[in-house]
Formats: structure tokens, C-alpha cells, sequence
């Protein structure tokens, strides 16, 4: 099973400690501020197999895009490693496992960049910003702007009930999760400018897919779906490659929606194909592991987004609050730690068998 629970430091150590130990070559990308106890953040990309230049298929196994969701992810990658296939790669080929793609997230127990940015929702053309035409309807609900803030409230899902009832399922789904680009202390914002997370990630690609003629991106989160299941997601069109490549890589966990019937902007997957277009060919899914119920997580996002624009993250409050994002997104359970590990590990490696043939 994946370890425990710790924090963005104590991970961090482990996995690197674990990856070089196993050969893999290190890179570290330091983040311009610090974690909540003064500890230095980074990304950090640890690199199995060919060398830059050599390998014509590199797949990246990425932790944290969503900050927080790093624990699990840093736990599957370091199951990974231990695993013992990243020192038997074939020639040509090179694994790249790249942890807390949003360190200031995962150190500080958001979802969010220090910009409360949702990085998912960055990789876009800021010259054309997709409109959440509702959103304003439901930021009241969701942004509680007071000096304090009852932690046990409810009552905020009255009108939010209400407004679900009013547009039905889809426009509630994409009005609250679907990213949006007018209001920054909002939930879901998607930024109006390329993220620190963004332009780092973009820079990994650069260095780490130089020379290389296929590439598959896996990015691991945790929070949606039924508990302890993966759902593997991909955003692509019938017709293409990557969509026929995840069908027979992932039958049993995947789930795909077109380009156009998408709900998300922004999403690193498609970000990715765009940034490749032209380079290699390219397929990108996210490894999705459930944890609760959405609704309980609409109240965990609500007190974090009011705390870091209106609290004290370093109060008591602020801990609990921490505290409350962790365990969401973070069963800790040995059942649970046990089937993020067994299915993590077998579509991981199913992502390896497809690409390598």
C-alpha cells in the first residue's frame, strides 16, 4: 500500500531519496516562496532510463497539479519506484516521475497555486477566455468574504440547491467545476496569465522530451469517483490515436469526452497535446483515485478559499481548516492506501505496456 499521510517536506524527501537510490537522475525547480514551517518548495523531476537526447518514447508520471492531491500521487510514485521496473527499461525508452507540480498547493494543503490559481485550468490562450456565464450567481455562496467563518455551517447549500434545481445538472456542473476567469479569489479560478506551475511544467517538457518521438503524460489525483476506485480520464476526439490508445490500455477505468463536450478549460491533458503538436506524438489521461462525497468537498474547498483571503492559515482555525483538505483528499485507511496502490500500480504499468509494445 502507499505510505502515510505525511507532509510536503517529509514526502519530498522520500521520493527523491528513493529515486536516486534507484538510479534515476535528479532536477530540482525552485519555487519563488515558502512552505508553512519555512521549508524551501520545488518541482521536482526524477528521470529512469534513456538520457535526454537518446530515448524516442518518455512517459511522465506527474504528483500535485492540484497541490494537495500530491500526497497520494507521491505515494503511488514511490510505490512505483519501489516496484523495481524503472531500473529495467528498455533502450530508448525513460520514465519521468515528476513531484509537487504545485508545491505551494501541496505544502500548504490547497488545491490552489499561491495566486489561487487552479493550475488545471491554466493551460489555455489567455487571449480568448472562455465565459462561465453563472458563475456570479454562485460566488456568494462560495466565497464567504466575513472576518470569520463558521466551519459547520450549511447553510450556504440552500441556494446553491436551489440554483442546481433551477439549470439542471449540466450548467450547475459546469458553472461551480468547470474553471472560471472573472473573479481571482473565487473557486475554480483558471488565472488570466501562464502560472509559475504552468511555465515550470512546460519548461520540464523542453528539457525532458528533447529527441523524442512519443511521449504519454500520467497525472495522478485523488477526490473524484466512488471510494478507493480509479477512473482514468482522458479528453480526446474518437478519431485520434491517443483516444483508440486509451481504450485498449485502460477498458476497465476509462472515461472520455471529446474536445468540444469537454467541461473543463484549461486542463493540463489537452495543454499538453497543444504544447506537443508539431514536436512528437503525444496522449495524456489523469489517474483520478475517489475519496468522498462532492458535497462535502464543496463545503472543505469553501473554508480554504475564504481562509487564505480572509483568515490566518497559521491560526487555529487556519490548522483545522489544513487539516480538513488533507483529509479529503487523503483517505487514511489501509484499504483505501491498499487500492490507490494496486490500481495505481496496474494502470501504470498498462500505460508502460501500450506505449512500449
Amino acid at each position: 500500500m502507499i505510505p502515510h499521510l505525511t507532509d510536503y517536506r517529509t514526502a519530498r524527501t522520500a521520493l527523491l531519496g528513493a529515486a536516486e537510490q534507484a538510479g534515476a537522475t535528479l532536477t530540482s525547480y525552485p519555487h519563488p516562496l515558502l512552505g508553512p514551517n519555512g521549508e524551501a518548495l520545488s518541482t521536482d523531476s526524477a528521470r529512469f532510463g534513456a538520457p535526454v537526447g537518446e530515448a524516442h518514447t518518455v512517459v511522465m508520471v506527474s504528483s500535485g497539479l492540484h497541490g494537495v492531491e500530491g500526497h497520494a500521487g507521491n505515494g503511488l510514485q514511490q510505490w512505483l519506484v519501489a516496484d523495481g521496473r524503472l531500473a529495467t527499461l528498455p533502450a530508448g525508452v525513460a520514465v519521468v516521475l515528476i513531484h509537487a507540480v504545485n508545491p505551494y498547493g501541496m505544502a500548504w494543503s490547497r488545491r490552489v497555486d499561491h495566486q489561487n490559481v487552479d493550475v488545471n485550468r491554466n493551460f489555455l490562450d489567455f487571449a480568448d477566455l472562455p465565459a462561465n456565464e453563472r458563475y456570479a450567481d454562485v460566488d456568494p455562496y462560495l466565497n464567504p468574504t466575513g472576518d470569520t467563518l463558521d466551519l459547520d455551517d450549511t447553510s450556504y447549500l440552500q441556494p446553491l440547491l436551489a440554483f442546481w434545481a433551477e439549470v439542471g445538472d449540466d450548467i450547475a456542473f459546469r458553472t461551480i467545476s468547470g474553471g472560471q476567469y472573472t473573479h481571482p479569489r473565487g473557486i475554480q479560478f483558471g488565472g488570466q496569465q501562464a502560472t509559475w506551475s504552468r511555465r515550470t511544467l512546460e519548461q520540464i517538457w523542453t528539457d525532458h522530451l528533447a529527441g523524442a518521438t512519443d511521449a504519454l503524460a500520467l497525472d495522478l489525483h485523488t477526490g473524484l469517483g466512488p471510494l478507493g476506485r480509479l477512473t482514468v480520464f482522458q479528453t480526446a476526439d474518437e478519431h485520434e490515436a491517443a483516444a483508440q490508445a486509451g481504450a485498449a490500455w485502460f477498458p476497465e477505468w476509462l472515461y472520455r469526452s471529446s474536445r468540444t463536450d469537454t467541461i473543463d478549460h484549461g486542463v493540463m491533458g489537452p495543454g499538453f497535446d497543444e504544447w506537443a503538436a508539431g514536436k512528437l506524438n503525444s496522449s495524456a489521461f489523469v489517474l483520478e483515485f475517489g475519496t468522498h462525497e462532492p458535497v462535502g468537498g464543496i463545503g472543505v474547498f469553501r473554508a480554504d478559499n475564504w481562509l487564505h483571503s480572509h483568515g490566518d492559515p497559521t491560526s487555529e482555525t487556519g490548522l483545522t481548516v489544513r487539516q480538513r483538505m488533507r483529509d479529503f483528499f487523503f483517505v487514511e485507511d489501509e484499504g483505501w492506501r491498499r487500492d490507490v496502490a494496486d490500481a495505481g500500480l496496474a494502470s501504470l504499468h498498462a500505460g508502460l505496456d501500450g506505449i512500449i509494445g
